[in-house]
């Protein structure tokens, strides 16, 4: 999104707002309509599943429209929803005894374990590979801390900035850089186990985007 674009997304949000504070349920609808997506992949990525995404997702808006009233227009207001969405994220997942695995990436409802189709030039044996190699980052990002999955997930799965990071978290700018490396690399060691059973090497810099990437590696 383009910053005049930016700029008008952040300035009707504000007006939603200050509409919510004066008690109107249509603004709060459209805040949802606006702003869904952005909760539910958050939600899906931390708690690892469809159902618990979109049971959390109606918990924070009605935060947001129970507390609107405090917010007082110091960070754009979609920093403040992930901050709400990441407290509630946050809460629940140290509230459980324990979870198998966390899922990467926004697979249609009920597809979890399917095979995607082969896109365009790729063959079908490696579209298999990547599924593969998703489950096991699915796994393996489920087994790390609250904080470390949330870091990841602002950071590589969702594109925010150390700054953005900053305003949601509250953590330093140098803080969040030496939590990401050690988020990574705790990761890493819990990707090792499956490395030499797969094709792909996962590397955990990031790409343009701020996805996790999967690089083949040359096979003998």
């Amino acid at each position: 999104m383009s910053n005049p674009d930016r700029d008008a997304a952040e300035a009707r949000d504000r007006e939603l707002i200050r509409a919510c504070q004066g008690g109107s349920q249509a603004a709060l609808r459209e805040l949802w309509d606006r702003h869904y997506r952005m909760v539910y992949n958050l939600a899906y990525r931390m708690l690892g599943s469809h159902e618990d995404a979109e049971e959390l997702a109606p918990e924070v808006f009605l935060k947001i429209w129970r507390s609107c009233g405090r917010f007082q227009g110091r960070s754009r207001v979609t920093t403040w929803i992930y901050q709400v969405a990441s407290n509630l994220a946050v809460d629940r997942l140290r509230s459980r005894r324990s979870r198998s695995h966390v899922l990467l990436d926004d697979l249609p409802k009920g597809q979890e374990g399917a095979i995607p189709s082969a896109e365009e030039g790729v063959h079908p044996e490696e579209a298999y590979l990547r599924t593969e190699t998703a489950e096991q980052l699915h796994q393996a990002l489920g087994k790390l801390s609250p904080e470390d999955r949330l870091l990841i997930t602002m950071y590589h799965l969702q594109g925010l900035s150390y700054e953005e990071i900053h305003e949601v978290t509250g953590i330093s700018n140098p803080n969040i850089k030496s939590k990401l490396f050690r988020a990574r690399q705790r990761l890493k060691k819990h990707l090792a186990p499956f490395r030499e059973d797969l094709h792909y090497d996962v590397q955990t810099d990031s790409d343009p985007s701020g996805g996790l990437l999967c690089a083949p590696t040359a096979v003998a």
